[in-house]
């Protein structure tokens, strides 16, 4: 018979991040900028600007790239006066409503 090892997670796909130690206290509004790894997305950290030099450091230590905050809306969205996401409204074009208008030599009279 083969050897099966359990895994030792109950959540395989479960990643739990503490936050790191600053020396100053920071609201979620203070973050400027993320740290993108590519194909580790438990990798990602969030930076302040006077944490700018660090995350340049840890972009270039892990391969990843510094994107600034906040992001765009995603598609379909915008944000209204105090930054909540909003849908937006669905296209419409012009004359979408008006159905197929007849030639005049189509009329009789």
């Amino acid at each position: 018979m083969g050897h099966v090892t359990e895994n030792a997670s109950p959540h395989p796909h479960h990643v739990e991040q503490k936050p790191r130690k600053r020396t100053t206290p920071v609201e979620v509004a203070d973050f400027t900028m993320l740290v993108k790894v590519p194909g580790q997305p438990e990798a990602i950290k969030a930076f302040t600007d006077d944490e700018a030099e660090e995350a340049r450091k840890y972009a270039a230590d892990t391969g990843g790239t510094v994107v600034p905050l906040p992001l765009p809306p995603p598609d379909g969205y915008t944000t209204d006066d105090a930054g909540n996401l909003i849908p937006l409204p669905p296209p419409t074009c012009a004359g979408m409503a008006d159905g197929p208008q007849p030639e005049p030599s189509d009329v009789t009279g």
